[in-house]
């Protein structure tokens, strides 16, 4: 007897194709380049032009490539090169952008160590991925397992070396091998379910297919001045970070306490002629409880969970023009974009489109499209798709499948979403398929923190749920039984 397969709703050819291709029809030309390539280039067309503004000290275009030019050549004369991993574990401040381009120049991966998490966790993370060396200062490498080996930017010894670097942009000849699209970028940890974390690697064609597509819309101009306020340890933070520095805009770092502070985030983007500004839903609620007022146009960029139609009313009242994007961390940062109108009656903001070169497609459990109106998985296809999760070849293939709907060799990733087309063809977000939740942007598997709290020898049970008491203010709470 053959496979019973159960009944749906047949799609009509002229839907099928609907679906399926037009819908997806988002082919663009994209430079083939790398990141450290599209900065170079934005140097050598506005070098005297502010790049980074942190508690009003500036570097420009030049003095920021300068400065991790120097970091670059350090690092490639240690033996590092594309392929290899070096970590980051800098507060916020100018040193960080520096270190960033710094380990990209040198053709390596960059991991963000977040000052702010655990010990543990960071231990986790260097033990895991294994990088070669981790540009840090010397107020955080204590919080580094014993025996990595760091380089303190702010230790005299190393000032001095990196002074007497070359200034000039590392080639293919200076590196250990050449550098190209398909190395990897960055690899950022996100939870797991069994309790371990893993790594997913980003190389820099994915990036800079993401960044070409941002550049369109939402919109980039070298007039426009960006705010971040994102960890790097948060993949949304990449476009915050090189969106700016890859169209000659300037780029405005918020350090933590402001960040965090809805009063005080409002006074520096008026302060700071802010333009463009991109936020988790969390953040944009402290700005509009803290009675933000801007005094010129922005373009407000939200995403990394949900979006409210009330929170959106409340944005779009300021005068702002609203993004809501949408990505996991797998498919490089932002995968849909959607531009929110003020007079929608809609209760349920919408995800939007795909971003260029890629394709979506809602499924059900043997991989079908669903009509329009109807439930079903989202999976994502196209170049913006990660390489993988470092070192998990098992859960790399269990998350990114064959695509059956692509070329040969093609995989597209399931995302765990529900979602459902709407007739114009953007999408709506309905929820999760398995028990994953949101904070801040911050993706979280309840059963890692479970599998944490189990552990302690007096834990017979436990349960990890999100509560939100406030409007915007969610929260982790567990639940134990003792032994």
């Amino acid at each position: 007897m053959g496979n019973i397969v159960p009944d749906q709703i047949s799609l009509s050819p002229v839907e099928h194709r609907l679906i399926l291709e037009a819908w997806n029809d988002t082919g663009h030309e994209v430079p083939s380049a790398t990141l450290p390539a599209l900065f170079e280039a934005q140097v050598a067309r506005s070098p005297e032009a502010v790049a980074v503004v942190f508690e009003e000290v500036s570097l420009s275009y030049e003095e920021l490539d300068a400065r991790a030019n120097g970091l670059a050549h350090h690092l490639i004369g240690q033996g590092i090169g594309p392929e290899d991993i070096v970590a980051l574990c800098l507060p916020r401040s100018l040193e960080l952008v520096v270190g960033l381009l710094g380990i990209l120049k040198a053709g390596a991966a960059y991991l963000p160590l977040d000052p702010d998490y655990p010990a543990e966790r960071l231990a986790f993370m260097v033990e895991d991925a294994r990088p070669r060396s981790v540009v840090t200062s010397r107020g955080l490498a204590p919080r580094l397992p014993e025996g990595t080996p760091a380089l303190c930017l702010d230790d005299p010894e190393s000032a001095a070396i990196l002074a007497h670097e070359a200034q000039s942009a590392p080639g293919d000849r200076e590196r250990l091998g050449p550098l190209t699209p398909q190395n990897s970028a960055y690899v950022i940890y996100t939870s797991g379910s069994t309790g371990r974390p893993k790594g997913v690697t980003v190389t820099h064609r994915s990036v800079v297919n993401f960044l070409a597509s941002m550049a369109g819309a939402p919109g980039m101009a070298p007039a426009d001045v960006l705010l971040s306020v994102t960890p790097i340890s948060f993949d949304i933070a990449g476009l915050e970070l090189y969106l700016p520095l890859s169209v000659g805009a300037r780029l405005i770092l918020a350090d933590r306490r402001t960040a965090s502070d809805g009063v005080a985030l409002g006074r520096l983007i008026d302060h700071q002629g802010v333009s463009v500004l991109q936020a988790t839903p969390a953040s944009w609620h402290l700005l509009v409880e803290g009675d933000w007022r801007p005094q010129r146009a922005l373009r407000a960029l939200c995403g990394g969970e949900a979006l409210t139609r009330d929170l959106a009313a409340q944005v779009t009242a300021q005068g702002a023009e609203l993004w809501n994007l949408y990505g996991p961390t797998e498919t490089t940062v932002w995968s849909m974009i959607y531009r929110v109108d003020a007079d929608e009656t809609s209760p349920v903001v919408s995800l939007g489109r795909p971003i260029w070169n890629t394709r979506v497609y809602v499924l059900d459990g043997f991989l079908r499209p669903v009509p329009v109106g109807v439930a079903g998985e989202l999976y994502i296809a196209g170049d913006g798709l990660a390489r993988g999760y470092l070192g998990r070849p098992g859960l790399t293939a269990e998350r990114f499948v064959a695509n059956p709907f692509g070329a040969a060799g093609s995989r597209m990733y399931r995302t765990g979403d529900l979602v459902r087309w709407r007739a114009d063809g953007a999408l709506d977000f309905l929820g999760r398929a398995d028990d994953q939740v949101k904070i801040r942007g911050f993706r979280i598997e309840p059963g890692e923190i479970e599998a944490v709290l189990v552990a302690h020898p007096a834990v017979a049970r436990a349960t990890v749920v999100v509560r939100e008491d406030r409007p915007g203010q969610k929260q982790l709470v567990g639940y134990v039984t003792r032994r």
